[in-house]
């Protein structure tokens, strides 16, 4: 479960480093066992033959199961262990095949998985983002498309979080940056996702976490 540790730069903890509570998880789980049917599930996930694949993920997100076959050691089941970047972070783990700090300086990113590892990387920058939303940012339909990007719907720190522990359990059939297709992270790009691809990218995780802990209505 989520637990309250505060991480500073270069620190590694196998529980989050925020304590964030588990009221968005709970709200997603909930919706998706008593309102499978709801246009927000369709939105997002197409069908109601997904239920059971989006409960388990978000049930895997929420109690931070352990899963083998990942390195550094494949035999071992691991937890996410969650990496706070600086600019001596691949020293620190030196059979990386990208460098964390140089990913997260110059990419539009607040954190990563690292592909085929248990590691998943907290950019400085995540720490700029408020923890949750203070006001409803609920995007409006027009011409049956939402009007915004939906940033402001799911850019918090509790929803990064869900976001990279989504590519934690999706493992290689996440979709990213070299995936076909491409990982997809704008509102409607996502809910125009097929029935298979929307379950393979992260942000159709977040996006309904987030709309389901804030917007009653979807």
């Amino acid at each position: 479960m989520f637990q309250a540790a505060w991480l500073r730069s270069g620190e590694t903890s196998g529980a989050l480093g925020l304590d964030l509570g588990q009221e968005p998880l709970d709200a997603a789980i909930n919706a998706v066992d008593q309102s499978p049917h709801s246009h927000g599930f369709h939105a997002f996930f197409k069908l109601d033959a997904s239920r059971r694949l989006v409960m388990d993920m978000l049930k895997k997100v929420k109690t931070m199961k352990a899963i083998r076959g990942l390195k550094p050691n494949r035999f071992l089941a691991s937890q996410p262990e969650f990496v706070c970047v600086d600019e001596n972070t691949q020293g620190r783990y030196p059979r990386l095949p990208t460098d964390p700090y140089q990913t997260c300086r110059f990419m539009a990113v607040f954190g990563l998985w690292m592909r085929g590892f248990k590691y998943i990387f907290i950019c400085p920058k995540f720490f700029n983002l408020p923890i949750a939303p203070s006001v409803r940012h609920c995007p409006r339909v027009i011409d049956n498309e939402f009007e915004r990007k939906g940033y402001l719907l799911a850019d918090y720190q509790k929803y990064i979080l869900i976001h990279e522990m989504i590519h934690f359990y999706l493992g290689q059939s996440s979709l990213g940056w070299e995936s076909k297709p491409v990982e997809r992270y704008k509102l409607n790009e996502c809910v125009n996702f097929d029935a298979k691809n929307s379950l393979r990218n992260p942000m159709n995780y977040q996006y309904y976490v987030a709309s389901k802990s804030i917007c009653a209505q979807v």
